[in-house]
């Protein structure tokens, strides 16, 4: 079954119990995770993926999730609308890194029962795909098949794009998060600005600004839509240079965050170099 362009309510959504087991365990989240609902926020969950009379959580919130998973674990529609919920940006309001992870996640999991969440207009979607063990994660670091000079056009910047490359994969490997995930958003930054500059054909030519760029390249079709979204969370990351932004947002990246931002850079390099060959 190859990846379909139906409209997700033409899709039976059927899973598996271990699949609905992890799939609870997504919904709650715990201490561990950057997610986690309360029984209340549980209620408003399952009501905005259009089940009704929820009722109230009592007792151990995953048990209770798991539970009632499995009683409507016939019904496609409440499936797909709690699949779908879990990847709508409005159930992350002023929080997009956590849905980012989540989707990850979600889909890590559905690509064993051959389905996944892809965005369409900015609201989350439902397609299938063959049924997979090849997760599509960004857990381990992506290797970078391209070479900078076939990205860029001028072979100086591409020496100096190279070489901040290096200093983050440094930075990385020594723990200094932060540095690398400001090296490597000046670095997706310069990449983008240089393929917008050498694509120009005339009118209003385009600015350095990270996300006009990345919207840019999202609408011309140059990245695929996981890595715009991916993208779009590493540049606020990146704004993470400016001291005061990460004092008022209380928060330090981790060594997980950094993997994710320099898969990112690299699926862009790779994905532009391809571009570059086409046209």
């Amino acid at each position: 079954m190859t990846s379909s362009d139906h409209a997700d309510d033409d899709i039976k959504v059927e899973l598996d119990d271990n699949v609905l087991e992890r799939l609870a365990s997504l919904i709650c989240g715990d201490d561990s995770t950057p997610y986690y609902r309360s029984a209340y926020e549980l209620t408003r969950f399952f009501q905005a993926a259009g089940w009704r009379r929820v009722g109230e959580f009592e007792g151990g919130r995953h048990r209770s999730v798991l539970e009632m998973l499995h009683r409507r674990r016939r019904d496609s529609d409440a499936l797909r609308g709690v699949l779908l919920r879990l990847a709508d940006r409005r159930e992350y309001l002023d929080d997009d890194e956590t849905r980012v992870i989540v989707v990850q996640e979600l889909n890590e999991l559905l690509a064993v029962e051959g389905y996944q969440v892809v965005y369409r207009a900015g609201r989350p979607d439902l397609t299938t795909q063959t049924p997979t063990m090849n997760r599509p994660a960004m857990k381990a670091p992506v290797q970078l098949t391209a070479n900078l000079a076939d990205v860029v056009s001028d072979e100086a910047f591409g020496e100096q794009l190279k070489s901040r490359l290096d200093e983050a994969q440094i930075c990385w490997k020594n723990g200094a998060s932060t540095a690398a995930i400001v090296m490597l958003g000046s670095l997706l930054e310069g990449v983008l600005y240089d393929v917008a500059l050498s694509q120009h054909t005339g009118g209003r030519p385009p600015n350095d600004h990270l996300e006009s760029l990345i919207n840019l390249a999202k609408d011309r079709g140059w990245l695929p839509q996981d890595v715009v979204d991916y993208a779009h969370v590493l540049r606020s990351h990146r704004n993470l240079v400016h001291p005061k932004k990460q004092l008022t947002q209380g928060y330090s990246p981790k060594e997980g965050t950094v993997r994710i931002a320099w898969n990112v850079v690299v699926a862009t390099l790779n994905d532009l170099a391809a571009l570059k060959k086409t046209i």
